[in-house]
């Protein structure tokens, strides 16, 4: 799995947006945190390997303004042990 590929799969996601090849790592895990389910992001994890994948989390959940749920953000708190 890639990014382009998973991006293409779940291109109903980035609706808003129109070159999706100018997104960044945290813009993508932010809008799949936002809409997740287990495959995507288990997809993720693949691609950015956990350790990214955490720092991209933090930096996501630690934002003055965040759009992840509270149930969300407990999740993922208790998943990567943060």
């Amino acid at each position: 799995m890639t990014i382009k590929k998973i991006l293409k799969e779940n291109k109903e996601l980035f609706w808003d947006i129109s070159n999706l090849d100018k997104l960044d790592d945290i813009a993508i895990e932010e809008r799949f945190l936002q809409y997740w389910n287990w495959k995507n992001i288990l997809d993720l994890i693949s691609i950015f390997w956990r350790e990214k994948f955490k720092e991209n989390f933090l930096k996501i959940r630690d934002k003055k303004r965040t759009n992840l749920s509270d149930k969300t953000i407990n999740f993922f708190n208790l998943y990567l042990n943060v």
